[in-house]
């Protein structure tokens, strides 16, 4: 793996965001999404790639876990906000390197960028409550 700035690792989750709130939105593949995917500030790309990946490979995974140990359903929820909280858990279950409050961070962050004034304080309830949840698996 190349070398990355946390800059290029935060404007690739933004990507992220981008690619699967597009993808929530109109059904296309992340294939198709990817290859008309413009972006001309550099990113960690290998980090996009990967996570795109991870998440088509465990959408059904990500959605139940999401659905099981909060008290939302994903369906009421903006597509925005459910990008986030995907991108979130897809980083937190498949990606080990990448310490947790790093994720619920940046995951905080992207919600006061691009969703509702109030959303990044839901996003940081929901993802600290699967975050306790994931941990106590854990100990299992």
């Amino acid at each position: 793996m190349t070398e990355f700035s946390a800059k290029e690792r935060t404007l690739a989750r933004e990507n992220i965001l981008k690619v699967f709130y597009q993808h929530d939105l109109n059904q296309y593949s992340f294939s198709d999404i990817t290859k008309t995917f413009i972006e001309k500030r550099p990113f960690d790309k290998d980090y996009f790639n990967n996570i795109i990946h991870l998440y088509e490979l465990n959408t059904d995974k990500i959605n139940n876990f999401i659905e099981k140990n909060s008290d939302i359903s994903l369906d009421t929820l903006s597509p925005i906000d459910r990008s986030i909280l995907r991108l979130a858990v897809c980083e937190l279950q498949y990606r080990e390197d990448v310490p947790g409050k790093v994720i619920l961070n940046e995951s905080i962050n992207i919600a006061k960028k691009y969703s509702s004034s109030e959303s990044y304080k839901f996003v940081n309830t929901i993802l600290d409550k699967l975050l306790t949840k994931m941990k106590t698996n854990d100990k299992e």
